[in-house]
């Protein structure tokens, strides 16, 4: 049945959304309204967003630095913002960074937003750091996939863990949202072999990913 269920979406709900997403969009998250630019990942379509702002509901975030690495539309860091955390947000898209930029303006939040690759123009370390990552291992082709897709050969993943840390301290809390749909084993391997361990928090059933796994990454 799970397969059927994924060959409906990857054949009908994926292109119907992508269609959708061709215009500027609006969503609300408790109160906060973002506005979701064409080609930036939309937080109310698919559940990774929502995982990971249920995680940081329960957590005290006041004077806590935090970095959204991947930022979209930047919703999770406004509301980071408004629990009373000094937050940067980054991404690789231009895009994003321009619809964080105007977002966190029209939420009335202060954010620092910058354009990078990975951590290349991040400085500092960080109390917390907010992953999303894209784990498809296809290159990427245009701003549109830099959401989804990490490198043939995860690319992605083995330059976050080189540059993992020298952002992190003793106490920092690194934390991923992963799903069944992707290649677990070898996200986790390339980690390994850079000095990382990913230790499971939650794990939650969604229709299409069949799961979301929300993890913390430790120095191993």
């Amino acid at each position: 049945m799970r397969k059927y269920v994924k060959r409906f979406a990857s054949f009908f709900l994926i292109p119907l959304v992508q269609w959708y997403l061709r215009k500027e969009r609006h969503y609300t998250y408790k109160g906060i309204e973002v506005s979701v630019m064409p080609g930036v990942f939309h937080p109310g379509f698919f559940y990774s967003t929502k995982f990971l702002l249920s995680y940081l509901d329960g957590i005290p975030l006041a004077n806590k630095t935090l970095l959204e690495l991947g930022c979209g539309t930047g919703l999770i860091s406004i509301v980071a913002a408004k629990a009373g955390a000094i937050v940067t947000a980054s991404d690789l898209s231009k895009t994003a960074v321009a619809n964080t930029k105007h977002n966190a303006e029209k939420n009335g939040v202060n954010i620092h937003v910058c354009h990078s690759d990975l951590l290349d123009q991040i400085k500092g370390q960080f109390d917390f750091i907010v992953i999303n990552p894209p784990y498809y291992p296809k290159d990427v082709t245009d701003e549109t996939t830099l959401a989804w897709n990490c490198g043939k050969n995860f690319e992605y993943f083995q330059k976050l863990f080189k540059q993992l840390p020298g952002h992190i301290h003793a106490t920092s809390n690194v934390i991923m949202v992963l799903t069944k749909g992707c290649d677990v084993a070898s996200i986790f391997s390339i980690a390994k072999g850079l000095g990382f361990r990913f230790d499971l928090i939650k794990e939650t059933n969604v229709l299409f990913d069949e799961k979301d796994y929300l993890f913390e990454i430790h120095p191993d």
